[in-house]
């Protein structure tokens, strides 16, 4: 490894790093904003804030790495070209052939790291959250409930109202409670209400102190009232190992063995995330070309556009396989083959050899 490698793989880092940090913390405190409402109108437990917020993290991490290191390679080369650094590097015999060489070193190492996040943190972190979304459907938890509101749970077969919270918000007062037990709806009212964990079975249970349960209509022969001291309401659990998680939340492994149009397009969506690292780094250097004290951000603008067209062909592409509307052989790899051709082009037409073409063209005209 030279100097010249040493050099632009420590500047290219350090950029990765602060347009890493900036962009994971815009999109981190988006959703982590998102989570606290969520959890303030009752729809999740505050307890589980920081888990998906972690996971979260970990989605993000293995998207943005891609265009981070875009963005970076092109800051880094753009400043390169407006400093007069490359023009010293050419004259001394340096040419893109070498910058190439220096940006795989990166590259290469940085599309592993992404493609052990896309086929196995991406799949596990969308299964993780997936569960405990599930699990907060089924599950109760007192802190997640608002006073003075009609808080639903189970799909709205269990309905909570409290008019308070005692102080250390363990106990809900005056309470009101719609249910159904045995194909009966009720309704308890009950001075206060906490929850209990039954360690044995794993069930949860609203206990309602001192109130009372109706059923049926009243005037009617089955109408019943009953008084009590304590009343345990079994919250219904959800058996997440039955159910069947979406294609994203998949391990790999068992898309392989699935074989269908759907599993296949995600199996190629997954491979094009690492694949992107490295379309992203033949675009850069030909991208970043720039007059010596030129503007850089122009450039930076160009690749924020490039991303989005490509991020945007990769999903029209995954749409187009699972309709069948693309041959499975096919898939996604001509859209990376498109950036590639694209990337041709402007290096074409950037290169010294096209310029001269074109003076010397211009020359024969003007004869």
């Amino acid at each position: 490894m030279t100097l010249i490698d040493r050099l632009l793989m420590r500047e290219v880092f350090k950029a990765l790093l602060v347009t890493l940090l900036i962009l994971m913390l815009v999109l981190l405190a988006s959703h982590f904003v998102k989570l606290l409402g969520k959890a303030a109108a009752g729809n999740i437990s505050p307890h589980v804030v920081l888990s998906l917020l972690g996971l979260q993290a970990i989605k993000v991490l293995g998207v943005l790495l891609p265009p981070a290191f875009f963005f970076s390679l092109l800051w880094v080369l753009g400043g390169m070209y407006r400093d007069g650094e490359m023009v010293a590097l050419q004259a001394a015999g340096v040419g893109p052939a070498r910058f190439y060489r220096s940006v795989m070193l990166l590259a290469v190492p940085l599309a592993l790291l992404t493609a052990i996040l896309s086929f196995e943190g991406l799949p596990w972190a969308n299964a993780a959250i997936e569960r405990i979304k599930l699990a907060q459907r089924d599950v109760l938890d007192i802190g997640g409930i608002r006073p003075g509101r009609f808080n639903d749970f189970d799909k709205g077969r269990l309905v909570i109202y409290t008019r308070g919270m005692s102080d250390d918000g363990r106990r809900l007062q005056g309470v009101f409670v719609r249910d159904r037990q045995h194909g009966r709806s009720g309704i308890v009212v009950a001075r206060e209400a906490y929850q209990a964990f039954d360690q044995a079975s794993g069930d949860r249970f609203v206990i309602l102190a001192d109130g009372r349960r109706y059923e049926g209509r009243p005037g009617q022969a089955d109408y019943a009232v009953a008084t009590f001291g304590e009343y345990a309401l079994r919250l219904p659990r959800l058996d997440l190992g039955q159910r069947r998680l979406r294609v994203g939340a998949r391990a790999t492994d068992d898309l392989w063995r699935d074989g269908s149009l759907p599993a296949r397009a995600e199996i190629q969506y997954r491979l094009s995330v690492p694949t992107g690292v490295l379309v992203f780094a033949l675009l850069a250097v030909p991208l970043a070309r720039t007059r010596p004290r030129g503007d850089v951000y122009g450039r930076v603008g160009l690749a924020v556009l490039v991303y989005f067209v490509f991020m945007n062909l990769q999903r029209v592409a995954e749409r187009w396989m699972e309709l069948g509307v693309l041959p499975a052989w096919l898939g996604m790899w001509w859209v990376a083959l498109v950036m590639i051709g694209i990337g041709g082009l402007v290096m074409l037409a950037d290169s010294f050899w096209l310029a001269g073409w074109l003076r010397r063209w211009r020359e024969r005209r003007a004869a």
